[in-house]
């Protein structure tokens, strides 16, 4: 049995080639400004949401029902998947909760990455997630806004 070389693999996937075709979606798409920030956004709102597990399915089920564009909802989707940034959403998640819950920020975050400290917490964690879930998406779809009025005319 022939062993898989990763390194082979992981060279098919160039950063390039992947920017390339995010940057031809975003340009190339042929739908309005209004519809490719509101896709990009969505996939940021349900990256930062407590629906961990099923996002992509909820990506793209979100993306048919409210006629967005599914491949970029996608693109944004994936965000919550890269390793460096899942503590950093979980704290976001976590804090806001407890800025809602409590009115101020927690000084010590326990260990959240455990699944039962998590449990204990997840109340707290959830509506954070969905209140901050809300607020990047929201600046996300601005920022996006502006940049494809100022870059992209139709």
């Amino acid at each position: 049995m022939k062993m898989m070389n990763y390194q082979k693999v992981l060279q098919r996937f160039k950063l390039d080639k992947i920017k390339k075709s995010i940057v031809a979606e975003i340009t190339c798409a042929d739908n309005s400004n209004g519809v490719i920030a509101a896709s990009l956004a969505l996939g940021i709102f349900i990256a930062f949401s407590p629906a961990w597990g099923f996002q992509t399915v909820l990506a793209i089920s979100l993306a048919l029902l409210l006629k967005l564009n599914k491949v970029l909802a996608l693109i944004t989707v994936n965000i919550s998947s890269i390793p460096p940034l899942i503590p950093l959403i979980i704290i976001a998640g976590y804090q806001t909760g407890a800025l809602v819950l409590h009115g101020e920020f927690q000084k010590e975050v326990p260990d959240l990455m455990n699944l039962s400290t998590l449990g204990e917490n997840y109340l707290q964690f959830a509506l954070g997630s969905l209140v901050f879930a809300i607020m990047i998406g929201v600046i996300f779809y601005l920022v996006i806004s502006l940049i494809l009025g100022r870059y992209r005319k139709l």
